[in-house]
């Protein structure tokens, strides 16, 4: 957690116990944070600060890239981009109605089937979402 996170600490604490339960029910999950798309950390799983930080700040880079690359390509928008190697993925994927505008970067292992750990990812976003807005 950051003590300048946007959420406040409820929220902060909100998140992490939204990521906690993702890892845990998610398999091949070896870490995630959210992150705002100004590239800050908000909460995460699995990392220390410096770490954390790093994802952030990558996360919304490569968000960034996603949107350059659906609006070259004459598309709506860019919800969600991934990063395949032998070893594992990355993906990170927009939390959608939400204030400030926030990711989700995910880092899973080559134990993670792309698919389940898609849904998984757009339903901790779903639920993030809806926490976060009541909150």
């Amino acid at each position: 957690m950051t003590a300048q996170s946007p959420l406040g600490k409820v929220g902060t604490s909100i998140a992490s116990k939204q990521l906690e339960k993702f890892g845990q029910e998610t398999k091949g999950v070896t870490s995630a944070v959210l992150l705002t798309n100004d590239g800050f950390q908000v909460a995460s799983l699995h990392l220390n600060d410096e770490s954390a930080s790093k994802l952030a700040a990558m996360g919304s880079s490569l968000a960034a890239i996603g949107q350059a690359i659906a609006k070259e390509a004459s598309l709506k928008e860019c919800s969600r981009m991934i990063v395949e190697s032998e070893t594992g993925v990355v993906t990170v994927m927009e939390v959608r109605g939400v204030s400030p505008p926030m990711s989700l970067a995910v880092v899973a292992n080559d134990a993670s089937i792309l698919g389940q750990l898609l849904w998984a990812s757009k339903e901790c976003c779903r639920s993030l979402a809806e926490q976060l807005g009541k909150h």
